[in-house]
């Protein structure tokens, strides 16, 4: 969150939820559930990181989720057989 004298108190809508102090607590959860995935359906390191990269420079973010279909974003980044949902997608299963 950032605030400014002259504005109200406003909501960063394009971080991931490891950016969202007040969100801690749910990216834990995601990153547990991460955590237990089998190695074969998870995304490899890099494929995470690129993925989450296009995310954060997406239209559609709002804190953490996807507006498009309303997912986590981690979350989804994570599952190797998932695409991005926009249309057409900015990122592709492998």
């Amino acid at each position: 969150m950032r605030t400014d004298k002259h504005e109200s108190l406003r909501y960063c809508k394009k971080c991931l939820l490891v950016e969202l102090t007040d969100e801690k607590a749910l990216y834990d959860i995601i990153r547990d559930q991460i955590s237990l995935m089998d190695e074969d359906k998870r995304s490899s390191e890099d494929e995470y990181a690129r993925r989450l990269a296009i995310c954060e420079t997406c239209d559609h973010l709002n804190r953490g989720t996807c507006v498009q279909c309303g997912c986590y974003v981690e979350l989804r980044a994570a599952k190797r057989h998932m695409n991005c949902p926009c249309l057409p997608a900015k990122w592709k299963a492998v």
